[in-house]
Parts: C-alpha cells; structure tokens; sequence
C-alpha cells in the first residue's frame, strides 16, 4: 500500500469512525427492523469507502454519509419492495422521514458543541491544552508527556481522567438541560 493510499484509509477511518453512530442513528430511523439497519449499514460501509474520493472536505462528512445512506436506505426499501410485492414505505415519506432525520441531526450537533464547549470551559487550561495537542495531527505522546512533565504513563493516565471529567459533565449538564 502505497503511503497516499495509507493516508486516504486513516482519514476514512477517522471520519467513518467518529460519526458511525451518527449515522447508524440515521438509518435506523429510517429503517423500521434492527436486522434491516444493520445490512444496511454494511452496505454504507462499502459505498462510503469506494467513494470516499468523492468527498471534498472531511468537515462535510456527515452530511455527504447521510447523502450516501438515503440512497442505500431507498436502495434497499426498493429491493424490499421486491421481494415482498408491497411497499413498506412510500419513496415520499422515507425522503420526509430523511430530511426530517437530516435537520434533527443538525439541531443535536449543534447541543453536542454547546455541551462539549461548556465542559471544556470548566477545565483548567493546562488540562485542555493536553488535551487539544494530544488530538492533534501527528501527535507524539512522548513529546507531549515531555512538555506536560509527566511520563508516558503518566499522561496517558492524566488524558484518560481528563476525558472521564468531561465525560461526568456532559452526562450531567445533558440531564439538567433534560
């Protein structure tokens, strides 16, 4: 594999992993059996992959992966159509369900930030620093542990209390908002 081929596959992989359940969310309101949602999302996985050059930027990757699953999800109510002779659901409501689905995640991410960026206020700099580099492009835990003043372990354990901390508190803040 050549290095731009390595690249392309941990990009995807970055992408695909951090909004998976995003997008499985997605499908499996659009989809009405977990059995269904699930072979639906296999399909996803390879459609996104083969076309993942057709992605312009990876800020646009949720959006263009709801794209990609609409077209899977009415993919598959078609072949299910079918098989079964009858409609599940109209082309119609399958493509109000999506926009409907597409605009909910929109107004969830957007409460995820606030949430992310009122718990990350309640860090001590210091602590959001680590954190900040530690997520980084090419961020090397050796050096960043050298720069914090811990050792290797000692950082690991640190990032992992860090993230447990903002974990607790958007826990919490996501209850008191109900």
């Amino acid at each position: 594999m050549t290095p731009q081929e390595e690249e392309k596959h941990r990009r995807f992989l970055r992408q695909f992993t951090a909004h998976e359940a995003a997008i499985h969310a997605y499908v499996r309101r659009l989809v009405p059996r977990r059995e269904d949602a699930l072979d639906v999302m296999q399909d996803i996985s390879v459609v996104l992959w083969r076309k993942f050059d057709q992605l312009e930027t990876d800020g646009d990757f949720v959006r263009w992966a709801f794209g990609v699953a609409r077209f899977q999800v009415l993919a598959w109510r078609r072949d299910l159509a079918r098989e079964r002779e009858r409609l599940v659901l109209s082309s119609e409501t399958i493509e109000l369900m999506a926009e409907e689905t597409e605009q909910e995640e929109d107004q969830l991410e957007l409460e995820r930030e606030a949430i992310l960026q009122h718990c990350l206020g309640k860090l001590k700099s210091e602590q959001r620093e680590a954190l900040e580099a530690s997520c980084q492009k090419g961020a090397q835990t050796p050096q960043l542990a050298s720069r914090f003043g811990r050792s290797v372990s000692g950082f690991y354990q640190w990032l992992y209390r860090i993230r447990q901390s903002l974990t607790v508190c958007a826990q919490e803040y996501a209850n008191q908002e109900g």
